[in-house]
Parts: C-alpha cells; sequence; structure tokens
C-alpha cells in the first residue's frame, strides 16, 4: 500500500501568519497529548498586510494542523477517528476582528511504524544517525488510515484509500505527497 504525507501546500503565501498561543505546547501536541485550554473557542492571532489577499486554504499548519469544517467533516465522514479537534478561532491581531473559524487537529496516534530494511539513514555532521528516507511498514499501522510517524511525529501520515477519498473533495491548499518523494537533508 502507498502512503502519503498529508499537509497544507508550502509555501503558501497567501496563508495568514498564524501565532500559536501560549498553552499549546508544541512537542505535547505532536506527541499526541491532549491540551487543557482555559476556554475555547482558542483565540489565535493572525498577522495579515492590508494589500494582501488572504486565502484560507483547509489546512493551515502553524506546527499543528489547523482543518477547515470541510476538512474535518471529511476526516469524520472517512472514518478517521484518531483526531481530537478543539475550535478555533483565527483573530486578526491588529483589529481584533474574526477572520475564520477552524479546528485544532491533534492527531492521537504516533505509530513505531517504519520498515528499517527499506529505509535510508545517514550519518550527520554530529555523528548522529538520522532517518533520511523511510518506508512505512503496513503491518504495523494497526489498519489506521491517519497516523503521526513515530521517527517523524511531525509528519502526518495517510493512507492510499484516505488519500483517494480526499483528493475527491474540492479542497484548497492540501497537500498529499507520496513517502517515496520524502528525503530529509543533513
Amino acid at each position: 500500500m502507498q502512503y502519503y504525507i498529508f499537509d497544507e501546500v508550502s509555501p503558501n503565501r497567501y496563508a495568514p501568519y498564524v501565532e500559536l498561543p501560549d498553552e499549546i505546547d508544541l512537542i505535547e501536541t505532536l506527541k499526541g497529548n491532549k491540551p487543557i485550554f482555559d476556554e475555547l473557542p482558542i483565540k489565535m492571532l493572525c498577522e495579515i498586510e492590508e494589500d494582501e489577499e488572504i486565502i484560507y486554504t483547509d489546512i493551515i499548519n502553524p506546527g499543528v494542523p489547523l482543518f477547515s469544517q470541510k476538512m474535518k467533516s471529511a476526516l469524520d465522514e472517512s472514518g478517521v477517528k484518531n483526531i481530537d479537534y478543539y475550535p478555533v478561532e483565527l483573530i486578526d491581531c491588529e483589529t481584533k476582528e474574526l477572520l475564520s473559524e477552524y479546528w485544532l487537529g491533534i492527531v492521537t496516534d504516533i505509530i513505531p511504524c517504519i520498515d528499517i530494511e527499506k529505509s535510508t539513514f545517514e550519518e550527520n555532521v554530529f555523528g548522529q544517525t538520522v532517518l533520511t528516507k523511510f518506508c512505512i511498514d503496513e503491518s504495523r499501522t494497526k489498519n489506521l488510515n491517519l497516523l503521526r510517524f513515530h521517527n517523524i511525529p511531525g509528519l502526518i501520515i495517510i493512507n492510499e484509500e484516505l488519500k483517494e477519498k480526499l483528493s475527491k473533495g474540492d479542497f484548497q491548499g492540501v497537500s498529499f505527497k507520496n513517502t517515496d518523494e520524502y528525503h530529509r537533508k543533513i
């Protein structure tokens, strides 16, 4: 089975610059841990240029993924059950105007599913072994259609079936990059 990295199209020069609030610990959310919020919806400040056109894509990723309602619905309808969602309001940092609403998505399954024999490791300048290309061992994915990859938890991985379902949607700013195309530079 083929696997894909599921993310925003990058770079997206038309997306707003979103600042993560202090209550979101990036490392903890990447590990799938549930944050505790003082209040919901989460208010995230955005910087936008007055003369620039802003496009609110179906995924914005300021370190943790923000999904549009349309994308959240598509994931729900496709049987994705391992994302905890929290409502988010994107607020203009100058005018305090509500710009858009999203869902913060925390993927709860971080799976060690690398196929070591088919993956590539290289030594960096510090003498550390680094994963530079990887293959997924399907037998270790727990039959999940969406997961975070244990060795590189910043990546969201989806299987081919979910990619095909999502590809039929009319989404803006969404990338499905085959994991074969991934190459980490050291």
